[in-house]
């Protein structure tokens, strides 16, 4: 269940996407996004600032990209009418794996710097 701490703290940059990832235990939510995604990721259709609407763009591409590397499972829980909260959770990784995880996460930041 989300609290109101959960919602409240939206991460609105890749920067803090990143930052909060690697702060997280296994099972923690990370909410980065209130409102409808595809809807607010719509240039025309989108009701944001376009320098908050590309940071969206962002944040979504980098969520998708550590969901596909199996870091974390993308859900979404509805709010209100026309209202979800958009969240990663985050995977649990054997001991092992965690330096794994880490060269995953490394290669995806470093794949789009290029």
């Amino acid at each position: 269940m989300l609290s109101i701490e959960d919602l409240l703290d939206v991460v609105l940059t890749e920067n803090g996407l990143c930052d909060r990832f690697a702060d997280a235990a296994p099972g923690d939510a990370i909410v980065y996004h209130i409102g409808l995604l595809a809807r607010d990721r719509d240039k025309a259709a989108s009701e944001l600032p376009a320098e908050r609407r590309e940071d969206l763009e962002t944040v979504a591409r980098r969520v998708w990209a550590m969901a596909e590397a199996g870091l974390g499972h993308l859900l979404q829980r509805r709010m209100a009418e026309g209202r979800c909260a958009y969240l990663l959770i985050v995977r649990p990784r054997p001991l092992s794996a965690r330096s794994a995880a880490g060269y995953a996460l490394a290669g995806l930041l470093g794949r789009e710097a290029a």
